[in-house]
């Protein structure tokens, strides 16, 4: 199956939502550098939110990859 390419440089749209997305969150996460209290079942600490928010989009990330390795098996 084929990506149909358009745009500069022949990219494909998927890999400039793509890069969009990511700048988002990037900016996001450096924006919100304050600290704030976090607690997951039986951990709690307090951390500047830029950490959590890195950690989730990380964590989202890796989720996002392994899904989609496991579709494109045959």
């Amino acid at each position: 199956m084929t990506e149909r390419t358009s745009g500069w440089g022949g990219v494909s749209p998927r890999v400039w939502i793509s890069l969009a997305i990511t700048v988002v969150v990037v900016l996001f996460i450096v924006l919100n550098r304050a600290e704030t209290s976090i607690s997951f079942i039986f951990f709690r600490a307090t951390t500047p939110l830029w950490i959590a928010l890195a950690l989730a989009a990380v964590g989202g990330f890796v989720a996002g990859f392994l899904l989609s390795r496991r579709r494109y098996r045959s």
